[in-house]
């Protein structure tokens, strides 16, 4: 059997081991230390004392006797994780093509009025906040609403558009 998991539960120096198997099989090993402590992948033997069900529901098994499966040739564990062939590669059926290259020459052309894009979204989202403060504040009413639009894009031309 090959452990998946292994989980030391020793408590007040009583050992106490949960081990999973790759088959789904949940092992109990209680009373006994185990030094070195076996791994994942590690090939184990052992021997059942019973088999029970847990208030939830799953299935255990409590074992006794546990050592590590040793290999002779190779002194370790006999389990290895398989080996997968190598996946082909892949190959395209056309030449490659070239990449293209950025513009790096491209300046963006002012938009009317001596603002770019970036510029109008800014005072866009400036004026927005501004306008929308003033009439949330109970201070104005619909009317005033132009007058306030044209305060604020006058304050950010003046105090932010060049930063």
């Amino acid at each position: 059997m090959i452990i998946d998991k292994i989980f030391d539960n020793t408590k007040d120096g009583v050992p106490n081991y949960s081990i999973d198997l790759i088959d789904g099989t949940r092992l109990y090993y209680r009373g006994v230390s185990m030094n070195p402590m076996p791994q994942k992948g590690d090939a184990i033997n052992y021997t059942v004392i019973n088999t029970k069900t847990s208030a939830n529901g799953n299935q255990y098994t409590n074992i006794k006797d546990l050592e590590v499966a040793v290999n002779p040739n190779e002194q370790q564990a006999s389990y290895h994780e398989p080996q997968y062939a190598p996946q082909p590669q892949y190959t395209p059926t056309q030449p490659p093509q070239p990449v293209p290259q950025a513009n790096t020459t491209f300046t963006p052309k002012p938009a009317s009025g001596g603002m770019n894009k970036s510029d109008t979204q800014r005072c866009d989202i400036f004026t927005t906040g501004v306008v929308g403060r003033a009439m949330s504040s109970g201070h104005f009413s619909i009317n005033d609403i132009e007058e306030l639009t044209k305060n604020a894009v006058r304050a950010f031309n003046e105090n932010l558009k060049e930063l």
